[in-house]
């Protein structure tokens, strides 16, 4: 039987039935260690969980802090734990910290700016004002926390846990965690990537552990594979060349921007498509390319191809480089690569008010677009979209790649599962909605058939 001393708890506090929020607490008789720690996104009442007082631990109980990579959802929440009294380690691979640094800071700035046009408006009404779950200043603080961890070597972070980083072919710095306490091994798949990503490693697979907790996002999805990111970019380039017009890109700052540098640089290369001038209008976008040069070991990218992710590369760095851009005594025909990926905001709006009403020109949208967002609305065929309270007529051809994505989908998890040479003790599918984690359970009890796999609920408490 086993006592108190050994027991161990897991609790989902985000991204259990949704997708945003990643958090979850490991918990024995003598530490609490969280797992992610990531914000809430979407609509109203899933940003409303990102208040302290939704949280089982006051933050300064918390023994260390683990990241698996530097997305919003994973790392975006820190800076709030930090600023109500988290002191302890936090760790990450060096690409993850630099990331979720470049990150953290958009992230307050943004709020900063929302939370001053809110109040404006609050007082006009006599309310009090509001205040930023963060400010730059707490990200400073929670940086200073970080330890830089290296892939595949074992971190002490308690007399009896330990853990160690594998990557996950999500994002650079991406990783899985192996961690071990009271004489089991937990794996943590973290966002798990495609069998064979575009620029990255592929995902490590795991040969055994007592206790799985596994994403599952795509769950219930097969990405199209019909035509290749290569294929797809050429014929979308050599379409709108022909018209006449310019192709413009919204992209995510992390990840896709420099998948699509990379091949049209590739496809320039080779002669496939014409020389046309590529801007990057995106400061993240900036600053996470010069990461990927900084850290060359965690992708795949030839010394050449890294290189020229800013040699062949027109970086724009301010608002008036911006209107040179699109000055009439510029190129006529360009390619023009902006934030944000699902048009929710940045300056690919700027961009689009000037040429979505032109049928020469080409939208290319390169990842998933959210129901809701005007990225979502170019997708499905709207006749217009509105920015800053305006109309704009949709002219302009729309069109998506669709296989791109840097989480893997139905086959990809399985394949990462399908190693294991005894079946876990459980796993836990989070990560995704109800329907995709379900219908993912489905499938890996069909592929092992003794294996206990549990879609987590949020806050429920799970004893291992």
């Amino acid at each position: 039987m086993t006592n108190e001393k050994e027991k161990v708890q897991l609790r989902f506090l985000g991204a259990a039935g949704v997708v945003t929020g990643s958090k979850t607490l490991l918990q024995t008789v003598n530490y609490k260690i969280l797992i992610d720690c990531g914000l809430f996104q979407g609509n109203k009442s899933e940003r409303k969980l990102n208040k302290v007082k939704h949280l089982p631990f006051q933050p300064a109980e918390l023994d260390a802090i683990i990241i698996t990579h530097g997305h919003l959802d994973h790392c975006g929440y820190l800076p709030v734990l930090v600023k109500k009294g988290f002191r302890g380690p936090i760790y990450a691979t060096a690409p993850t910290c630099d990331i979720t640094e470049t990150i953290l800071h958009d992230s307050a700035s943004i709020q900063e700016e929302d939370t001053r046009e809110k109040n404006r408006r609050r007082e006009q009404k006599g309310k009090k004002p509001v205040k930023p779950l963060y400010r730059s200043k707490h990200v400073d603080l929670t940086m200073e926390l970080f330890q830089n961890c290296q892939e595949n070597e074992w971190v002490q972070v308690k007399e009896d846990v330990k853990l160690r980083f594998q990557k996950s072919g999500h994002i650079l710095g991406s990783a899985s965690i192996e961690l071990q306490c009271q004489n089991r091994t937990f794996i943590f798949s973290g966002d798990v990537g495609q069998q064979m990503p575009l620029i990255l490693d592929a995902p490590h697979r795991f040969n055994s552990a007592d206790y799985i907790i596994m994403e599952s996002t795509y769950g219930d999805k097969l990405h199209d594979s019909s035509i290749s990111p290569y294929q797809a970019i050429q014929d979308v380039v050599n379409q709108t060349f022909e018209k006449g017009g310019s192709l413009i890109i919204p992209s995510f700052a992390v990840e896709r921007a420099q998948e699509i540098i990379m091949l049209l640089n590739n496809l320039m290369e080779e002669k496939s498509i014409p020389p046309l001038p590529i801007y990057l209008d995106s400061p993240m976008g900036k600053n996470v390319t010069q990461i990927f040069q900084k850290y060359r070991q965690w992708h795949n990218l030839t010394d050449t191809e890294c290189d020229n992710l800013t040699q062949n590369v027109h970086v724009v760095s301010s608002f008036e480089e911006t209107l040179q851009v699109l000055d009439a005594d510029g190129p006529k025909q360009k390619i023009i690569i902006a934030g944000s990926g699902m048009v929710t905001g940045g300056r690919i709006l700027y961009y689009l008010k000037q040429l979505v009403g032109d049928e020469k020109n080409t939208v290319l949208l390169v990842g998933h677009q959210s129901e809701g967002t005007r990225g979502h609305q170019l997708s499905s065929g709207a006749p217009s979209i509105r920015i800053d309270g305006d109309a704009y007529e949709v002219k302009a051809e729309v069109t998506q790649i669709g296989s791109l994505s840097a989480h893997g989908d139905q086959a990809d998890l399985l394949w990462w599962l399908k190693p294991l040479k005894e079946s876990p003790k459980q796993v836990f599918l989070n990560h995704g909605e109800p329907a995709s984690a379900n219908v993912l359970k489905g499938k890996i009890e069909e592929m092992h058939k003794s294996l206990k796999v549990t879609v987590a609920e949020m806050d429920r408490v799970y004893e291992v």
